[in-house]
């Protein structure tokens, strides 16, 4: 006769596997269409921040991944490069800052090739509800203030919030937030303007 101890122990390891399986044929049902989900609210994004008549490749299929201090450290991040006709038209980086209020911020950039932003798009954030979500397209038109901008060494100060000398309008009560957007922004600039070659004529990898 198996003692009850043991029996026991059959039944709780014997769960532990249903369990599991049925957590691992969830996964596999729902992660394609996560994906297709994702693609969609991303391509849904890049029409937003630029025209979709100025581009007609499949933007989607052009995705690569990059790493690199300037957009968040120890973060790999997507980049998709829209073409009309094939001729780079811009690119569009994820980038990500840990310098608001609480953790991560993560934006989508699109920049044309004359490095000019063609808008900023916040996708993630746990910023302060009624402060730091100014930042959100849904409660200000804030970060509209990036659309047309373009960096260059010589006008760095002017990368900051108004508090600090800058451009760019910080939210009373939350200057935090907005000063870590504008520093994202810029460094993912200062970053395409360094690897804007390689990352014109980078080939697809994301998913390899």
């Amino acid at each position: 006769m198996i003692p009850t101890i043991t029996r026991n122990g059959f039944l709780l390891a014997a769960f532990a596997i249903v369990c599991t399986a049925c957590v691992a044929i969830v996964n596999a049902f729902t992660t394609p269409i996560i994906a297709v989900q994702e693609q969609k609210a991303l391509i849904k994004i890049i029409n937003q921040i630029i025209p979709e008549s100025s581009y007609n490749n499949d933007v989607f299929s052009t995705c690569f991944n990059v790493s690199d201090d300037l957009l968040g450290a120890g973060e790999q991040q997507q980049v998709f490069i829209a073409k009309k006709n094939n001729v780079p038209v811009a690119a569009i980086l994820e980038t990500t800052t840990f310098r608001g209020y609480s953790g991560e911020i993560k934006l989508v950039l699109g920049v044309y090739t004359n490095g000019k932003v063609a808008g900023v798009r916040v996708i993630r954030h746990s910023e302060t509800p009624g402060l730091g979500d100014k930042i959100q397209t849904n409660k200000s038109k804030w970060i509209y203030s990036f659309d047309d901008t373009i960096y260059t060494p010589s006008d760095d100060k002017q990368w900051e919030v108004s508090k600090n000398g800058g451009n760019f309008d910080a939210f009373t009560g939350a200057s935090i937030t907005p000063r870590a957007v504008v520093l994202a922004v810029k460094d993912a600039l200062i970053y395409f303007d360094k690897n804007k070659v390689n990352l014109l004529n980078q080939p697809a990898n994301c998913g390899a």
